[in-house]
């Protein structure tokens, strides 16, 4: 893909609206393997993940950037990580526990205005940025950038097979709001200039499912 092609493709994008995200999103059973929202499916697939992201990172304060109905902040929070979120979508609040229902915010994970500089020694983002449009992905780096003061774990799904920096494709095959699927390294170059380097030490250790769909940076 040449730089007028991907110019044509990045404003050809639509958005994907919030409402789509709603309780049969979350908790159906259209999922391949029955890989829905509820707390104990999540609990079975995140494994150890949670008590990695506290034994690596050790942080004092993590913030999920599109934590969905708040899986990932619940099993944090019983580890005793103090953790809050960001989701765009109101079913997001009424399907999380009483634990962590009130540590969202329901708002844009692109809105620079919702949590302040610095706020966070960790920002989380699993498995968000394929639901965005290019140019959200680039507000949302922009944004953890800005809100961490030390690190930021992603994890998404990227172009197997890209033949170019700029290519990506989509994944309606698994989800129809996987719109985005970047170059892993366009991905990171985001990262490198909103003043981040990678951490390759760091993703070795947290991509302990060997998917290859793991970035940690770090805030220089």
């Amino acid at each position: 893909m040449n730089i007028h092609e991907f110019e044509a493709r990045v404003h050809e994008q639509q958005a994907v609206a919030s409402g789509h995200y709603d309780t049969e999103y979350w908790t159906g059973d259209w999922r391949a393997e029955g890989n829905n929202y509820s707390l104990e499916t999540r609990r079975r697939i995140e494994a150890k993940n949670p008590f990695l992201i506290k034994e690596v990172f050790q942080p004092e304060k993590v913030l999920d950037l599109g934590c969905g109905p708040g899986a990932l902040m619940h099993l944090l929070w019983e580890i005793g990580v103090d953790v809050e979120g960001i989701d765009f979508a109101e079913s997001s609040r009424r399907l999380a526990t009483p634990e962590v229902r009130d540590r969202i915010t329901i708002g844009q994970v692109t809105d620079p205005t919702l949590k302040p500089a610095n706020a966070y020694d960790l920002v989380v983002c699993r498995e968000v940025l394929e639901h965005l449009t290019v140019l959200q992905v680039r507000q949302a780096v922009a944004n953890m950038a800005r809100m961490t003061s030390k690190f930021i774990y992603v994890t998404t799904r990227f172009h197997p097979q890209p033949a170019s920096l700029l290519d990506f494709t989509t994944q309606f095959d698994v989800d129809p709001t996987h719109i985005t699927l970047l170059n892993k390294d366009l991905l990171r170059l985001l990262f490198v200039l909103e003043g981040c380097r990678s951490r390759p030490d760091l993703e070795a250790r947290m991509d302990w499912g060997k998917k290859g769909r793991v970035l940690v940076l770090e805030k220089v």
